[in-house]
Parts: C-alpha cells; structure tokens; sequence
C-alpha cells in the first residue's frame, strides 16, 4: 500500500488497535510483546511500507547484541538497563538514518516513534526470554496488522 494514501488518524488508530492486543497478550501470558506500542506501530509500518519493518527488525537485532556486549563490561539493571537499551537503539537508527536518508528518503518520513520502537524491543528481548518475546512480538504484531490492513482494505479506515 501507498504510504501517502492512509490518512494521519490511521497511526493513532494502528497504535490503539496494537495497545489492545498488547495488553489482551501480557494479560493472558504474562508477557510484553515488545513494548505496549511496538506492535501497533509494526503493523502500522507493515500496512505503510514493509521495508520500514524489516529496518525495525534489523535494529532491534543489533541494538540487542550491542547491549549484551555493553553488559558485559557495565552494570546493567533497572531504570540504567532501560535507558541505556533505549538510547542505543535510537543511536544505531539515527545512523542508520544518516547514513542512507539521502539514498532512501521515504524509508524515514514521519517516523518518530520508529527510532524509539528497536530499543524497546532490545529491551524485552534482554528482560525475557529472547525466542518467546520475538514470538510474542510477532503474533500480537501480525493481529495488529491483520485488523488495521482489513480496515484498509474495507475501506473503514480513512485515506486521503
């Protein structure tokens, strides 16, 4: 789909339908798929642009090992675990976004959320199991997808 064509109201719509299946998923099982945002703002960027969520995906990746590799020579915990995942994570994405925003400049419009979005996901993959939070994250993200893309393609949710 063209992201030009969804409507600005569609994002918050993406997060809110996202937020729900978060919460339906933490309640049920006890864990966070990503964040409570993460995965209304994947499907959103999956509906949008599928190559934006590939980005996130990558970035989550690297943004993990390089905070494992940080743990092992600093203390890591709490409020400092979560600020300095976060903070890597939007520190590898600004670079990414440097380095090829001239190349690819759509990949990156009106992506705030998407330079916090890898941290978040670094972070629960360093709290909870790695393969259980990457399974959490990608179900309750592809529900998130399925409704809002339906909504889409039937016309329910506005365009411009």
């Amino acid at each position: 789909m063209n992201p030009a064509t969804l409507a600005p109201e569609v994002a918050t719509l993406g997060l809110a339908i996202g937020l729900v299946f978060s919460l339906a998923c933490y309640l049920t099982t006890n864990l966070s798929p990503g964040g409570m945002i993460t995965p209304g703002w994947l499907g959103l960027t999956l509906v949008e642009d599928y190559r934006r969520a590939l980005i996130v995906v990558v970035m989550s990746a690297l943004t993990f090992g390089v905070v494992k590799l940080l743990q092992r020579v600093v203390i890591l915990y709490g409020k400092r675990l979560f600020a300095a995942v976060v903070l890597t994570g939007v520190l590898l994405q600004t670079t990414l976004f440097l380095l090829i925003q001239s190349d690819f400049p759509l990949l990156f419009s009106h992506q705030t959320l998407g330079f916090v979005v890898p941290g978040l996901i670094a972070y629960q993959l360093v709290r909870q199991p790695p393969v259980i939070t990457i399974l959490a994250t990608s179900i309750v993200s592809a529900a998130g997808y399925g409704v809002l893309a339906s909504g889409v393609l039937a016309g329910l949710v506005p365009t411009v």
